[in-house]
């Protein structure tokens, strides 16, 4: 696994099953073939028994399955998401990973503590234990039996129970092999989130080298931003899912968005709060370089404008004005005045604010379906317009 060093992904027990199974390779054609494999596991099985029920698409009075948005949204949403991206995110935190062994961020002393620290996460990453316990996690959530469409939505039948009041085999199937799936590959998910952020743990310890000047206005974290926003993908299949769940209650029990708005906007905020709480862990370090800057830039600012003062005596005639203005020493000081406030707009976590708002919207746009049932498109269309009017 040399050329995965810095892969938070291409690794562990999970990975190497897959990889002699030959469902996985290099680039996205693998992740295809994998969501293929994972959809036809999952959801077809469920097609086909209802199908052989009679309540694929239609069920009396009940809910048919391709009417419970709830199973949809899950299996051919958010678990398409989950893998799909997968490729893409590791791509991306590799890339980060290397930036901090190769981009000078810490002392030239401490570049085999990097490489130590870094073998450590890797080490992890290969490790059986952990993705072991997300299965045993995700088998042991189906050894009491949650509750069905009808359970979790009181006097409407639907295609998990038959005319007996018994559960049918398709509902068998989603909670013994669909549900443990799509909950182990969520927990997988969650881990490797886990090590990024042990990873971010590790060197913030290690006293970085960070120049609060640096142009990326993160002192030389930029890249973590970009980074830290591929976990978002979590915030977006989990509100699949959610959406599917509040379409169930909304469409069957009557109930409203606005008696679901707690729940939308707790998780709008608390998702997109777990994936930027791993940044917390800069923030000491990112403070401590502002302020020993602002200190250091302050002084040198202070010798900076009384020097330049001193060159620009009373009662100068225009024309030297005008001289003095294009001297070198008044260029030095408007780039000194762009550097310091570079410095002073510093940030405590390393991230830019568009891509705080990308992950907000990775959380709250799997829920912008529901208000077509709220609202007709027309509808909406018309009062999209008159806010923007």
């Amino acid at each position: 696994m040399a050329g995965d060093n810095f892969s938070l992904m291409r690794g562990g027990p999970t990975h190497r099953l897959l990889d002699r199974l030959r469902l996985i390779g290099p680039g996205t054609h693998s992740a295809v073939w994998l969501c293929v494999v994972l959809v036809a596991l999952t959801f077809v099985p469920l097609a086909m028994y209802c199908a052989l029920d009679g309540t694929l698409w239609r069920s009396g009075d009940g809910v048919p399955l391709l009417r419970d948005y709830a199973v949809l949204s899950r299996f051919l949403l958010a678990l398409p998401v989950l893998v799909l991206l997968a490729p893409r995110s590791d791509e991306i935190l590799r890339q980060a990973a290397r930036q901090f062994a190769h981009a000078s961020l810490v002392a030239p002393s401490r570049q085999v503590a990097v490489r130590q620290e870094l073998a450590k996460v890797r080490a992890l990453r290969d490790a059986r234990t952990p993705e072991l316990i997300c299965l045993l996690v995700a088998l042991a959530a189906s050894a009491i039996y949650g509750p069905t469409l009808g359970d979790r939505l009181p006097g409407v039948a639907s295609w998990s129970v038959d005319a007996q009041g018994r559960l049918t085999q398709a509902a068998l199937w989603l909670h013994y092999v669909s549900t443990p799936l799509f909950r182990f590959v969520v927990l997988v998910w969650l881990w490797r989130l886990l090590l990024w952020t042990c990873l971010l743990w590790k060197l913030a310890r290690l006293r970085l080298d960070l120049h609060a000047s640096h142009p990326d206005g993160a002192a030389g974290l930029g890249f973590l931003g970009l980074a830290q926003e591929r976990f978002a993908v979590l915030s977006l299949a989990n509100g699949f899912v959610l959406c599917g769940a509040f379409a169930n209650h909304m469409l069957y029990l009557g109930e409203s968005m606005f008696t679901l708005r707690y729940l939308i906007a707790g998780y709008v905020i608390g998702a997109s709060a777990l994936v930027l709480a791993p940044l917390l862990l800069l923030a000491p370090t990112m403070v401590r370089v502002k302020r020993h800057a602002l200190l250091r830039y302050d002084a040198l600012g202070n010798r900076a404008v009384r020097t330049f003062d001193r060159r620009w005596p009373r009662g100068l005639p225009a024309g030297d004005t005008r001289e003095l203005l294009d001297a070198p020493d008044s260029s030095a000081l408007c780039d000194f005045t762009g550097v310091y406030g570079t410095i002073k707009n510093l940030p405590a976590l390393p991230i830019g604010r568009w891509s705080v708002v990308r992950i907000f919207l990775y959380a709250a746009a799997p829920l912008a379906p529901l208000l077509l049932l709220v609202f007709s498109v027309d509808e909406l269309a018309e009062r999209l317009f008159g806010l923007l009017a």
